[in-house]
């Protein structure tokens, strides 16, 4: 991180999300080696089975995630099991580590699910209009268009703001073709969204009659998980959407939704 640090003059807005984002991502590779370490001297009858250590040789036999892994300052709230949590984490490293390699340039496409602090990413996009556009960024707001491409189709980065994916849909679907939510299909309990450009925008001039705010969260568990305000065309009134108690999900797993719904 030295290194990388060394070779920014003066670091933008994306770059110092990313390397936000890769400190967080060290403290916890650190922590999680030390934890399993001492453990393992536990075992070996090298040093004294804490209650800490106990704990989390509970969650481990159990396939749940320790606590000690997820709280603060990492803040890495899931409903994954461990396996599936160690996955997702390996593919959060891959993306950063691909970063590194490039760390003037951000990804074409940022996997927006693998970021430890999504929110820093969005204000980044704002921050960086701002600059461009010499506006205040109190009167910006996000702004999100659905694309009829997948990462594989994405070459570029994009000129105004950034592609990202990562996101699913709950209590509906989004007719790509049609560019607006639909009603689910039978048996389809979630929709994969293609990828999302999101731009800096006047707030004076967002939205309007055929737009519905949906509520992007980093889990199922919503409230304190709450990043940000995507809007998509709907033809229908946005009540129909509320009712369907639809939201985003930026964390997917099929079992999850079967046995929560």
């Amino acid at each position: 991180m030295l290194d990388i640090r060394s070779n920014m003059d003066t670091p933008g807005p994306f770059q110092n999300v990313f390397l936000q984002e890769c400190d967080t991502m060290n403290l916890l590779v650190v922590q999680m080696m030390k934890t399993l370490e001492e453990l393992n001297l536990g075992f070996q009858g090298e040093m004294t089975m804490s209650k800490d250590m106990e704990t989390l040789m509970s969650e481990l036999a159990s396939n749940v995630v320790p606590e000690i892994w997820r709280q603060k300052p990492y803040d890495f709230p899931s409903l994954r099991p461990l396996g599936s949590w160690l996955s997702n984490l390996r593919q959060r490293i891959d993306q950063l580590q691909d970063w590194t390699l490039n760390p003037l340039e951000i990804p074409r496409v940022t996997w927006i699910s693998g970021l430890f602090n999504p929110q820093r990413f969005l204000t980044a996009v704002l921050q960086t209009a701002a600059q461009v556009q010499m506006l205040e960024l109190d009167k910006l707001m996000v702004s999100t268009l659905v694309l009829k491409r997948e990462v594989e189709d994405i070459e570029t980065s994009a000129r105004d703001g950034a592609y990202i994916h990562g996101l699913h849909l709950e209590g509906a679907r989004f007719d790509v073709q049609a560019g607006q939510l639909q009603p689910c299909k039978p048996k389809e309990m979630s929709f994969q969204m293609p990828v999302l450009q999101v731009k800096a925008v006047p707030a004076s001039t967002a939205g309007g009659s055929n737009t519905f705010y949906c509520p992007v969260y980093k889990t199922q568990q919503r409230g304190p998980t709450f990043v940000f305000t995507a809007n998509l065309r709907s033809k229908q009134p946005a009540a129909k959407w509320v009712l369907a108690g639809k939201s985003m999900n930026k964390e997917f797993r099929r079992l999850l939704f079967l046995t929560c719904i």
